[in-house]
């Protein structure tokens, strides 16, 4: 057996043999070892136990193989993920499992749901297993007794066949009002009709940093100014601070993700530079993961990761982000295959930048992953604290590096980063009614984004703010002085933590602040270098740096730019078209866009042509609301 336990997994076993509970919650932090803490359950004590069957449900089709292959590692164990067998037209039974020379199985918690699986799962455990099974579900908080996986877990896992079930989370709360699994977790009455749930064993991400098991982690903010289009009107210099309701800041955060914008660029720019100051100190393999919002999102700033850095980025789709498989990102090849190749990748030649909408979720373990950037619109605690898990590896593992995410300084998220280390409960309230809201996603992360038809992002700048370690915030006068030291003075060179830690350090350490401040004064601040050639001016929504590009280069932009308005504002006036309506109407816009320029309808048109279609395109969707119909374009 190759594991060795941590002492908080030598301690929750010793709990979970003493308390003998049937169902226990253990909430134990993201990269803590909840998989081999959990698998070190069922290989100590199955003789105990009289366990003869491992049956593990998890949220996600890449994490069945992870699970397996981690219990092959660390244990030995032989568990079966790969589904349904064609030639069997089912999964193998149990029993089946077991004389083939494999110990359980893995599935997840949508396959439970799916017609007849959870009935077939508990019928054949029931056959020959009953009450010698040993079940985990893995980060439970997914399921609620309430809705369709947890209803799922309790028919394919009924106490008819289960002996034990172990249920874990990193993060055991939801965004909804549904309990977890209530029949089978413990919740006790809180204040005012509400209900707290009470984990069995609980390992924070204190005791984490305490023990070392998780590195140093800071975030930096960053602000900027947006400029953007709702209706007819235009919206110029907003930032996170001047907004004056909650849709202005709404607006802004979705100003500030606009991946032609400047703050994404600033955002692309933080990371490479701090990416080529670890390798400049032999760690070339460090990496950065972009979190977006949508495919498109992820397509665009691949291409703008490129265009700025000279480097390719992996981006990674799963089924739940592309079920139709129409994206140019899906391939034959295994979301999960490109995973573990991108985490195993070492040397100069690794790639430094790797992209997610949703597939990078929890229990995905890139060891090498330093910097994340926060470039989407959700806003959760739950899917928060799920991507910072992402950076909580040790890396290296001899001397592990501290680790960075930036994050737009939008009220919301500074408030999320500033008590990332505060327990959270889940806490629900006793309905008094149905509602719709209980027919949200199973893990009841709202945090989706959705269709702004009469928004336009325009514009936005990016400029570095405060930066936030162990729920404090630090000012940028301590902050910048840290950056500074850490680049030009020999002393600060090899500072094991992040800027933040060490501005936190010069917060309480005044004259060692005073004497770096006075030398920082001292020396001229470099300034942005134009590196636009040309004088001509980039149109509104196009990036800063398309002045300085190949006409050709432009054309390709603005011509997909342009034609992204063309769909636009189609949706907007034809909302009901079908496919075959829909292309007659994109073809009438196109002629209408060209005629309005003075454009040719089937000869060559060059960058400057398709500016101009994009633009006169870009005020046609504003007076969308004011002018309906085909007749009026």
């Amino acid at each position: 057996m190759a594991f060795i336990p941590r002492d908080w997994q030598t301690r929750f076993v010793r709990e979970y043999q003493e308390k003998r509970k049937r169902n226990f919650l253990v909430e134990a932090c993201t990269s803590a070892g909840k998989t081999g803490g959990s698998l070190y359950i069922y290989e100590f004590l199955k003789q105990a136990f009289g366990w003869r069957f491992l049956v593990v449900v998890v949220p996600s089709e890449h994490l069945k193989r992870q699970y397996a292959v981690d219990a092959q590692k660390l244990f030995g164990l032989q568990l079966y993920y790969s589904g349904t067998q064609k030639s069997l037209g089912r999964l193998p039974t149990p029993e089946e499992l077991l004389q083939k020379g494999y110990q359980g199985l893995v599935v997840n918690y949508q396959w439970l749901t799916y017609s007849g699986n959870a009935e077939w799962l508990a019928n054949a455990l029931q056959k020959t297993l009953a009450g010698k099974v040993f079940a985990i579900l893995d980060e439970v908080h997914h399921a609620s007794s309430e809705l369709s996986f947890g209803q799922a877990c309790e028919i394919a896992l009924s106490d008819r066949s289960v002996s034990h079930r172990l249920m874990t989370s990193g993060t055991p709360f939801r965004s909804d009002n549904n309990k977890i699994l209530g029949n089978w977790l413990t919740y006790l009455p809180a204040t005012d009709n509400t209900f707290k749930c009470v984990p069995d064993f609980q390992y924070t991400l204190v005791n984490a940093l305490r023990d070392g098991i998780i590195p140093p982690f800071s975030f930096v903010t960053m602000d900027g100014q947006f400029t953007y289009r709702r209706d007819r009107y235009v919206y110029e210099g907003k930032t996170f601070t001047n907004t004056t309701d909650e849709q202005e800041l709404t607006d802004a955060l979705n100003t500030a993700i606009y991946i032609d914008g400047d703050w994404v660029k600033e955002a692309i720019l933080w990371a490479h530079k701090r990416m080529q100051r670890d390798r400049a100190k032999g760690l070339p393999e460090c990496a950065t993961y972009v979190r977006v919002s949508t495919i498109d999102a992820a397509r665009k700033i691949e291409e703008r990761i490129r265009q700025i850095t000279g480097e390719a980025a992996l981006v990674i789709v799963s089924k739940d982000d592309d079920p139709n498989q129409n994206s140019r990102f899906s391939s034959r090849q295994d979301p999960s295959k490109l995973i573990e190749g991108f985490a195993a990748e070492t040397g100069v030649g690794a790639k430094s930048w790797i992209i997610g909408v949703s597939m990078l979720g929890e229990g995905v373990s890139i060891n090498r992953l330093k910097y994340r950037i926060h470039a989407t619109n959700f806003r959760t605690a739950l899917s928060f604290m799920q991507d910072l898990g992402r950076l909580l590896r040790l890396f290296p593992v001899e001397t592990p590096e501290a680790v960075e995410t930036l994050i737009p300084a939008h009220p919301t998220l500074i408030n999320l980063a500033l008590s990332v280390l505060n327990e959270v409960a889940h806490v629900v309230r006793e309905k008094e009614e149905e509602t719709s809201d209980d027919k949200d996603s199973e893990d009841g992360d709202k945090g989706s984004p959705q269709i702004l038809s009469m928004f336009e992002a325009i514009a936005s700048t990016g400029e570095l703010g405060s930066q936030i370690v162990d729920s404090e915030e630090i000012a940028r006068e301590f902050t910048a002085v840290a950056e500074w030291a850490i680049e030009h003075k020999e002393i600060w060179r090899h500072w094991s933590k992040t800027p933040a830690h060490l501005a936190q350090l010069l917060m309480k350490d005044q004259p060692q602040f005073d004497l770096l401040y006075r030398e920082y004064q001292t020396v001229p601040q470099k300034t942005p270098t134009n590196q636009n050639f040309s004088t001509a001016p980039v149109p509104q929504g196009f990036p800063s740096e398309y002045a300085s590009w190949l006409p050709d280069e432009k054309l390709k932009l603005a011509r997909s730019k342009a034609n992204d308005k063309v769909f636009h504002l189609a949706r907007i006036l034809y909302p009901d078209a079908t496919t075959e309506e829909q292309k007659a109407q994109l073809q009438q816009i196109h002629v209408w866009a060209k005629q309005k320029q003075g454009l040719p309808l089937k000869g060559f048109i060059a960058h400057e042509g398709w500016e101009k279609i994009y633009l006169s395109l870009c005020d046609r969707i504003a007076d969308a609301k004011k002018f309906k119909g085909k007749e009026e374009l």
